[in-house]
């Protein structure tokens, strides 16, 4: 899991909000400065989000 460091002050962020289809985090915040990061998309989720089919299978 990835978890970067805050952009104005250095502190450590923390998850904000989780990929609704692999539950990976995509927004972070930081709990000093309230800076909140951008949306990371997973382009393969989005995909399954429209009703598409993954180009790379999900392992079980």
């Amino acid at each position: 899991m990835r978890i970067d460091s805050c952009r104005k002050c250095g502190i450590e962020m923390t998850i904000k909000q989780k990929c609704s289809i692999c539950h990976e985090p995509i927004k972070f915040n930081c709990k000093k400065c309230h800076f909140e990061s951008e949306e990371q998309i997973h382009s393969l989720c989005k995909m399954t989000d429209i009703n598409h089919r993954p180009l790379i299978p999900k392992p079980a």
